[in-house]
């Protein structure tokens, strides 16, 4: 008896032990769900909202120049190359410079002939206001006519407006020397800044347009990023100054920084 009432007593205590067990598990796990329901909500960390903008864009030098030949001609040299390096001024290409270089020396020919001419000119009036002033005096003496001082003061005035004449053609002489020179300066294609050879397309015995660009000079120095790649609205979240990273589709991997 007391043995079954043991045995009784021993499932009565083992049974409540294991409700006991079981809700205090079912109560811990609501406070857990409870705790973690509630915390969750007061521990989850803001959401970033994604404030980059991308865009597409060109790279181009900050300073570059684009040359072409003021005059027309056939390309005689080529003195660079693509990816050349060269200085202000250095030269880059020369046209056939026969035609311009023969017109300067038909206008130099010219010239020496309007200064010959003026020079002759001035001799001829020397002698014509020698012989004026002589028949002053020989009219002043009654030794000569007056027709023969009227001839004297005539040949003079004749004398002056050829020399006025003269001087006047030596002027256009210069004038047209100073023209062909600079036609045949401007042959030659010279470096505006220094660079980097970015543009040429052109080879000797090729017929070359005014106007042409034929060169492109770069200045590798300084670069920026033009782009149409940007609406109106993305454009107005962009200040200036503020941070940028460059990717390259032909350098995969690399990333400059920079600003905007």
């Amino acid at each position: 008896m007391t043995t079954k009432n043991t045995g009784v007593r021993g499932f009565l205590k083992r049974h409540w032990l294991l409700t006991l067990f079981v809700v205090a598990a079912l109560a811990g796990g609501l406070w857990w769900f409870e705790k973690g329901r509630h915390g969750a909500k007061d521990t989850l960390p803001p959401i970033k909202a994604d404030t980059r903008v991308l865009a597409e864009g060109i790279v181009f030098p900050v300073r570059y120049a684009q040359m072409v030949m003021p005059v027309d001609g056939t390309i005689g040299e080529i003195l660079v190359a693509e990816g050349d390096r060269v200085k202000a001024g250095q030269p880059l290409i020369r046209l056939v410079r026969e035609d311009y270089q023969s017109r300067v020396s038909s206008a130099g020919a010219d010239l020496a002939r309007a200064a010959a001419a003026v020079e002759q000119a001035r001799v001829t009036l020397a002698d014509a206001e020698r012989e004026l002033a002589r028949q002053v005096r020989l009219e002043r003496a009654g030794a000569t006519s007056r027709q023969q001082l009227d001839q004297a003061q005539t040949a003079a005035e004749r004398s002056r407006a050829v020399l006025s004449q003269a001087e006047a053609d030596l002027r256009t002489q210069e004038g047209k020397l100073t023209e062909a020179e600079s036609l045949r300066d401007k042959t030659e294609l010279r470096a505006p800044m220094e660079g980097t050879v970015a543009y040429l397309d052109v080879k000797p015995g090729e017929h070359a347009a005014s106007g042409t660009v034929l060169v492109r000079i770069a200045d590798e120095s300084a670069w920026e990023i033009r782009s149409d790649d940007l609406t109106e609205l993305v454009v107005a979240k962009i200040g200036i100054g503020d941070p940028v990273v460059l990717t390259f589709d032909g350098i995969p991997g690399l990333e400059i920084p920079g600003r905007g």
